[in-house]
């Protein structure tokens, strides 16, 4: 029988769960060149076979690890413009800690695996999307200054972010207060 495709038995959500945990376990700690069908099937104990029926190679499976850690980031409404980058600099520091880890980070600042650095990318493009509609919207109404360049603001409370975990420093509320400290002024009216 030609133009059909295979029969492939049905997915178990609770195999998915324990591939992509594994999946992301080892990016977190080791960076993505350490994420392997073999790695995988070690740290998961689900067999190679079954993560080659779900994924054709690494790649797949890695793109497939990031999706289901890339949730839609919920930008809380109702904060001021201070609490709104408050709340950013929170956030960036625990995607980093728990979702994307060290290892990762380190990955895509040496770009060590071009594809992966792509799709990680992609992924922080997407997830800062309501912030950086946040900030414009604050700046068109005046409640932050207009001159204010949105791109590197962006790049800026990010950069920190991944600067003090590379130096080992705590991001912790004192540390994010200290931050804006430095950045407040430069967004007030």
């Amino acid at each position: 029988m030609t133009g059909t495709s295979p029969v492939r038995a049905p997915r178990h959500p609770e195999v998915d769960g324990r591939i992509f945990d594994a999946a992301l376990d080892i990016l977190r700690k080791r960076g993505p060149l350490a994420v392997s069908i073999e790695s995988v099937a070690a740290a998961s104990g689900v067999a190679k076979t079954t993560i080659y029926r779900r994924f054709e190679n690494r790649e797949s499976l890695l793109t497939a690890a990031i999706n289901t850690a890339a949730t839609a980031v919920v930008f809380p409404p109702g904060l001021t413009a201070k609490d709104s980058l408050r709340w950013v600099l929170r956030h960036a520091s625990d995607t980093i800690e728990n979702v994307v880890g060290r290892g990762t980070v380190a990955a895509v600042i040496m770009n060590e695996d071009p594809h992966f650095t792509q799709l990680l990318l992609g992924m922080i493009r997407g997830s800062t999307a309501a912030l950086r509609d946040d900030l414009r919207e604050r700046a068109i109404a005046g409640e932050i200054n207009r001159e204010v360049d949105i791109e590197l603001a962006m790049s800026i409370l990010l950069g920190v972010v991944v600067a003090e975990l590379i130096r080992g420093r705590t991001t912790d509320e004192a540390w994010v207060d200290s931050v804006l400290v430095l950045l407040w002024p430069a967004f007030a009216v």
